[in-house]
């Protein structure tokens, strides 16, 4: 009986994650050699470093109105903290009909040219998406006035950071 329930939860968790078992040669080699532009890897684990290596004392800055410190929040996503706001970034995978669902609930977007394949600006951050299943996705967390930059600038400068992720693999 034991045997029969987890087979059945094993199938149950395989069914809900398709590709979840599927790795082969060609991405597991990708995945061994950092590259530029490709999609081999798991990209989403270059979220945990990328506020300390994208968010220097210099981008905070000019973003902040007062100094920010990177940390890692888990595997995927990364958090620059201060007294009065934060930045929060995490990276995940998704396709692109998935990815315009989502972004339909998203209050107040316009778009975000030159970000990724599609990129929409919206009242708390950003969210980018880049061919064939990157997503990037900045929230951001103050009081009014914190942040140094607004509107299109603020989104050019973390869309930046979504672009240089989206060149880097793991």
């Amino acid at each position: 009986m034991t045997r029969a329930v987890l087979s059945l939860m094993l199938a149950a968790t395989l069914a809900i994650s398709p590709g979840a078992c599927e790795k082969s040669a060609s991405s597991q080699s990708a995945a061994a050699e950092p590259s530029a532009g490709g999609s081999g890897g798991d990209w989403t684990s270059l979220g945990a470093g990328a506020c300390a290596k994208y968010f220097t004392p210099e981008v905070n800055a000019a973003l902040m109105t007062g100094p920010g410190v990177p940390k890692t929040r888990n595997a995927t996503s990364c958090t620059v903290e201060a007294a009065g706001g934060s930045i929060q970034l995490s990276l995940s995978s998704d396709n692109l009909a998935s990815f315009n669902a989502g972004v339909r609930f998203l209050p107040d977007t316009v778009a975000l040219p030159g970000v990724g394949d599609r990129a929409l600006q919206y009242t708390g951050g950003i969210k980018a998406y880049k061919a064939p299943n990157r997503v990037c996705t900045f929230l951001l967390v103050a009081d009014d006035g914190y942040f140094k930059q607004s509107g299109a600038q603020l989104g050019q400068t973390l869309g930046a950071v979504c672009n240089k992720l989206f060149a880097t693999n793991p």
